[in-house]
């Protein structure tokens, strides 16, 4: 009989450890185009800020709200719990893409232990 913590050693692929790295990186893009993109550069606040603004700015405001609130990091910080205590990989997955948004979109403070609980949350399955 193999022990546990040789089975666990064995069932971690470089194949399924880069799957897992991909989301990671995929929920950093995300938030730096949103951060970079979207939210920061001057021009589209400049032009939301006008009275005729675009219909996308709506869209944008709701994204600094999110972001405001903290939005990324507690639902970064939820899902990472629930993957944690009782499974799934759809809830650490989600909680990885939040933790690594969070990160990004000024919510640190939510986001970090985020990541650490969902890493934790990989570790364990």
């Amino acid at each position: 009989m193999t022990p546990p913590v040789l089975r666990a050693r064995e069932s971690w692929t470089w194949r399924r450890a880069a799957c897992w790295l991909l989301l990671l990186a995929a929920g950093f893009a995300l938030a730096f185009w949103l951060r970079y993109g979207v939210i920061q550069p001057q021009q589209i606040g400049l032009a939301c800020g006008q009275p005729d603004a675009p219909g996308w700015c709506i869209p944008r405001q709701w994204l600094i709200s999110a972001q405001h609130y903290r939005v990324w990091g507690w639902v970064g910080l939820i899902g990472a719990l629930i993957g944690l205590f009782l499974g799934g990989r759809l809830f650490i997955a989600l909680g990885l893409v939040f933790a690594a948004m969070a990160l990004v979109l000024y919510n640190a403070t939510l986001g970090a232990p985020a990541l650490v609980i969902a890493l934790l949350a990989l570790l364990r399955r």
